[in-house]
Formats: C-alpha cells, structure tokens, sequence
C-alpha cells in the first residue's frame, strides 16, 4: 500500500515538473536558434543520456519502478538548472542587441520608401524566423502561409492543397495542369503583397519580383548537422526522420523552383546575398542582414 501511495506522490510530482520540462525546451530551442547548436544539444544529450540512463538503472535496482520514477524526474530537475543557466548570459546579450537593432531602423531612416526582401532558404536552415525577425526589425509585415491563404481564395482550392503544391516534386511536361494554375495565381498575390514594403517567404518570390526595383533576393542555408538540430528542436523530430525529411524537402524546393524559373534554386548567382546562418545564428543574421540594407541604401 505505502509503495503505491509512493507511486502516485510521484507521478503527481511528475505533473508539476512538466513547466520545467516545456521550459528546458525552450533554451534549448532559443540556444539552437542563436546560432549555438552545440549547446541545445548538450541540454537534450545531458538529460536524456547522461542524467536519466544512469539514474534509471541504478535507481530501479535499488528501489524497483519508484526508483524508475525516480529517475526521471531528477533527470528533468536537474537539466532545468543546468538549462537555465547556459541561457541566462546569453539571453541578456541577445536582447540587448535586439533593442539597439529595432532603434537604429528607427533612427537612422535610411531604407528607401519601399523595399521588398524575399528569403529562400533551405528546410531547417532557420530561414523562416530569420525573415520574421528582419520584418519585426523593419517594422514591415512577413508574407509567408498568408501567401497560401490568399493563393487558395484565388485559385477556389483549399488551403491544405496549395501547400501540398508547394511541397510536391514537379516533373517537366509540355502540358498545362492545375499546379500551373496555382502558380499564375500565388504570383499575382505575390505581386501584390510587393507593392508594399514587405519580406517574402519562399514560394520563388526572388524570380517572380525580379524586374521590380528595390527588391533583394537572399539565400539562407545551413550546415546539415546544424539544420537536423534545428529539426528536432523546432519539431519534435527524431534524428533519423529529420535527415530524411530534410532531404526530401529540399529536393522538392528545388525541383520546383526549377520547373517554374528554369534555374537552379541553391545558385547564389540568383541571389544578391547568400548567408550560412550557422556562423551568426538566427537572430544575428537578422541583424546583419539588416545592417547591410541600411549601408546600401
């Protein structure tokens, strides 16, 4: 009776550790989003490797499936501490520079009346929150599954298929087909999104806009390590899936930018900025982005 009774204090303890364990996450995520991997895999490695193994088997032969219990919840105390206190310096920093960032665009006034940035990246490069940060920087709006939306209206098809669209293999045929139709139809809203200062996402944008003035087409990838780290953390993915769903992904952006454009997608000659955002991390790359717009114009 008193070992489940002991059982159930557990699991109840369990049940308020669980903030602990979403926060652990979180550095983790904010560490790999920063630009330090190694780090964000040390948080994930350190609990479930270093801390849980042992604690497991050398609690559950002392004291059976409370000693299991056990193990895990000191396992998730413990990467919370540690966790913490990798984050604590670095966050500081980072918000420091945020701040300075958004004052400057503010500030300077630099940036011509309009200006249009489209952002290709490669799956798990971080290029999608590169963008978003460099919109917020701006103060300009990010077009990316509003594109699908919009696209969708237009073309009378549902949300879900047009994304299916975009993440789907082409292949060369002399025929039109309704995938043309929804490419006719996401350049338009494309088109029109960049009548207004905007950053676009993605979806060939770089090709579509490339007679408009004043647009600056950058290309953002990564280290494959580093985009199976940013996978897992951002996602949830297990290692193995994440290299194959990397992969797979990026095939399929690249043979559709090249049905549509009739160029190679990961050519920096298409692009006016190419960036590893491994060297910078996500939020610095934004930055330096930025500071390269401010000293063009």
């Amino acid at each position: 009776m008193f070992l489940v009774v002991n059982q159930i204090y557990i699991m109840n303890m369990h049940f308020y550790v669980l903030e602990f364990i979403y926060i652990t996450k979180s550095c983790s995520i904010y560490l790999q989003a920063i630009g330090k991997s190694f780090k964000s895999m040390f948080i994930s490695v350190m609990r479930d490797v270093v801390l849980f193994i042992p604690s497991l088997i050398i609690l559950a032969k002392l004291y059976g499936i409370t000693g299991m219990l056990w193990a895990a919840l000191i396992a998730d105390i413990i990467a919370f501490i540690i966790a913490i206190f990798m984050v604590k310096e670095k966050k500081s920093n980072i918000v420091v520079n945020e701040i300075v960032s958004k004052n400057i665009i503010k500030d300077e006034k630099v940036l011509p009346e309009k200006i249009v940035i489209t952002i290709s990246r490669e799956y798990g490069s971080g290029g999608r929150y590169v963008g978003k940060l460099l919109a917020d920087y701006l103060n300009i709006p990010c077009y990316d599954k509003e594109i699908i939306i919009e696209t969708a209206k237009k073309s009378g098809l549902s949300d879900e298929y047009v994304k299916q669209f975009e993440q789907t293999k082409k292949d060369f045929s002399i025929y039109y087909n309704n995938d043309d139709n929804i490419f006719l139809n996401e350049s338009k809203v494309i088109k029109n999104m960049a009548n207004r200062s905007c950053v676009i996402i993605g979806r060939c944008a770089d090709f579509i806009l490339k007679d408009k003035e004043n647009i600056y087409k950058i290309f953002l990838y990564s280290d494959m390590d580093n985009k199976i780290n940013r996978v897992v953390n951002y996602y949830g993915t297990n290692k193995s899936d994440a290299r194959k769903e990397i992969n797979l992904i990026n095939k399929n952006r690249a043979k559709h930018y090249e049905y549509y454009t009739g160029q190679k997608w990961n050519d920096i000659n298409n692009y006016d900025l190419a960036i590893n955002v491994d060297k910078l991390g996500v939020v610095k790359t934004a930055d330096a982005i930025k500071n390269i717009l401010n000293n063009k114009n």
